[in-house]
């Protein structure tokens, strides 16, 4: 994805293109070159800032929809303004608040949490709001149990500490009883809490190696037990949407409905969804796709606002906003930015702390 850098630009011409793209924002409306000279602090004639536009126009960060028009940002317009409000606007303490206890509300229930996430998202934004659950898979475990459903056929619960819970029902060569099954749970609970599934299934795989002398029956039980429910399956991860039929309502869609209708269909399609997030998002923190950089048609004219959420020093998922690439970024990436790092915060809270082995 290619990055602007301030430098390539003089400051008078940095200043006039952040206008621009500024204005365009606020209005919607092409941006001509009275319209800076108003605005134009330094005081430029509008013939300057004409000729400043056509330089902008010819290196790719402005054009002009019609003849008789004014300018738009580009993509790449869009990137240099968002590389000068990347630590966004800031919240109101009345706007922090709200937040806080927005996401407390949700009673540390993890799904009434992301969904409460989400709304929060879509209300403060107006824009189409994601938030993508933990993938148990990653997430740190903080209890199994068994149940006997029948003879060698058993119910697995899974608890992790963000507190999801994963049902599994497993198929065992050997029978176990009620009671050998609790002590097994025991144990694995005692040497793998706070590993997640892929960390306790590694270090399962290398005990099932050594000699199995070593250990006593109850030991190879739980060892045997703990295969079959730490075994991989695909990925749980899910996605809470909300806000789509916003987009209806935006100037940039309202008069598509073809668009519309592709990008609804994109949303309803979630596993289609999560997979362009994953392509679109790359690395930790937080993160800003604007347009073509997404390479993925199913985004053309979108923009991607979206930050990571953790327990501790683990990431669970991301949240984030979609709309057309005219939004307030510098209002939305605080946004973004502060409801991910309270929605870290929230978890952690709620969380016991995992234990090493």
């Amino acid at each position: 994805m290619e990055r602007t850098k301030p430098l390539d630009l003089d400051p008078r011409t940095q200043d006039i293109l952040r206008q621009a793209v500024r204005t365009f924002i606020a209005f919607g409306d092409p941006v001509g070159s009275r319209t800076l000279a108003k605005l134009n602090a330094q005081g430029l004639s509008p013939a300057t800032i004409r000729n400043i536009m056509a330089d902008l126009e010819e290196l790719g960060y402005l054009y002009q929809p019609h003849t008789s028009a004014g300018r738009v940002p580009t993509d790449k317009g869009y990137r240099f303004y968002v590389s000068t409000v990347m630590s966004g606007s800031g919240l109101s303490p009345a706007e922090q608040g709200m937040i806080a206890g927005s996401l407390k509300q949700s009673g540390g229930d993890v799904t009434n949490l992301l969904q409460e996430t989400s709304h929060l998202l879509a209300s403060m934004t107006d824009m189409v709001s994601f938030v993508t659950s933990p993938d148990i898979q990653q997430s740190p475990l903080k209890e199994i149990d068994f149940m006997k459903l029948a003879p060698r056929r058993v119910l697995v619960v899974l608890i992790s500490e963000t507190g999801q819970v994963v049902n599994r029902v497993i198929n065992l060569s050997e029978d176990f009883t009620g009671n050998e099954l609790e002590r097994c749970a025991r144990y694995l609970n005692a040497q793998f809490r706070g590993f997640t599934l892929s960390e306790a299934r590694e270090t399962l795989l290398l005990r099932l190696r050594e000699e199995r002398d070593l250990y006593d029956q109850v030991v190879k039980s739980a060892l045997t037990l703990g295969q079959a429910a730490f075994a991989e399956s695909p990925s749980s991860s899910d996605v809470y949407l909300e806000g789509t039929s916003r987009m209806l309502n935006k100037p940039e869609f309202s008069s598509n409905i073809q668009r519309v209708q592709q990008l609804f269909t994109t949303l309803e399609e979630k596993n289609r969804f999560l997979e362009i997030l994953n392509a679109c998002l790359e690395g930790r923190g937080l993160q800003i796709v604007i347009g073509s950089e997404a390479r993925v048609p199913d985004l053309e004219g979108m923009s991607l606002i979206a930050a990571s959420y953790r327990f501790l020093d683990r990431e669970l998922g991301s949240v984030g906003i979609m709309g057309p690439t005219r939004m307030e970024y510098a209002k939305f990436i605080s946004v973004v930015d502060y409801i991910a790092s309270s929605l870290s915060d929230t978890i952690s809270q709620g969380a016991s702390r995992p234990r090493n082995v």
